[in-house]
């Protein structure tokens, strides 16, 4: 008599996945992210307490979850998707992932810019997150999104069709004055540029190290606001009159930041702090 397969509930597969977690991240977190991945790949809500079986077919895709989260890899690139600003994206290692302190940065320019028909400029869009999310919430918006990567404009194009949001894609360097210069003005200008330091390797944790992109995460410590001085160069030169640039920043680089801007005479400028109380986000306006 054939023996009957061994039947195992999600709530099962959950405590497992959580405890292969916790000698990663702390039990919340661990937590948060076993729910995340379970709901995510297998449609299960409340994985902690469900009392369904998975499927032969399932138990293998869970072992290679299991497997890849293991090697601590982010569990977002294990899915191939994240969450931001309400609405998903697929993600992979050619961008980085989308982060919740990003959210208020379209936060603060969608209560100021509300229903206002303004031409907007997303600089280093990766996965397109930023410029979709404004799309979406500011609809009477044109939105133009340029990358220097190619494979992430792959994909922040593939994200403005799942998120049915119509963004101009180009691959453009914005440190390449030959190419910029012929770009046209725009109200509004955003960046989360690269900004982390090569000395600030030591204290980022390993799994960003190992898998997001570092094109997109850092900078030398001879330059640490390459980027920001040369978006604010191409901003004064491509905001129209009153026109408003938006950035995040590392937040050891607010007040550097800040200055930033005041010297190159933009007004009506400030530096905002994130949910953690830390500088996060910088703003200014041409005259």
């Amino acid at each position: 008599m054939k023996e009957l397969e061994e039947v195992v509930l999600f709530k099962t597969n959950f405590v497992y996945l959580k405890e292969v977690l916790q000698k990663i991240y702390d039990e919340r977190e661990a937590t948060t992210i076993a729910t995340y991945v379970l709901e995510d790949v297998f449609g299960v809500q409340n994985p902690a307490n469900s009392i369904r079986a998975l499927t032969s077919e399932e138990q293998t895709i869970f072992g290679k979850l299991v497997e890849a989260l293991a090697q601590k890899r982010p569990w977002q690139y294990v899915v191939g998707t994240a969450d931001f600003y309400d609405l998903k994206f697929d993600v992979n290692e050619a961008v980085l992932i989308p982060r919740a302190e990003t959210e208020e940065l379209v936060y603060a320019i969608v209560e100021k810019h509300n229903k206002e028909p303004i031409e907007i400029l997303d600089i280093g869009t990766g996965s397109g997150c930023i410029a979709i999310a404004l799309k979406t919430q500011l609809p009477l918006a044109t939105v133009t999104a340029v990358d220097v990567s190619k494979e992430a404009l792959v994909l922040a194009e593939k994200n403005a069709q799942k998120n049915e949001a119509t963004i101009h894609f180009q691959w453009v360097d914005i440190l390449d004055l030959e190419q910029t210069r012929k770009m046209p003005q725009y109200d509004l200008i955003v960046s989360n540029p690269p900004y982390i330091q090569d000395s600030e390797t030591s204290v980022m944790p390993a799994h960003v190290l190992a898998y997001e992109p570092h094109l997109a995460l850092f900078v030398t410590n001879k330059d640490p606001l390459q980027f920001y001085t040369a978006i604010a160069d191409f901003a004064q030169a491509h905001l129209y009159p009153k026109g408003w640039l938006y950035f995040e920043i590392n937040e050891y680089f607010g007040a550097e930041v800040l200055a930033l801007l005041k010297d190159k005479g933009f007004v009506n400028c400030a530096l905002v702090q994130d949910m953690s109380n830390r500088d996060r986000i910088v703003l200014g306006q041409l005259p």
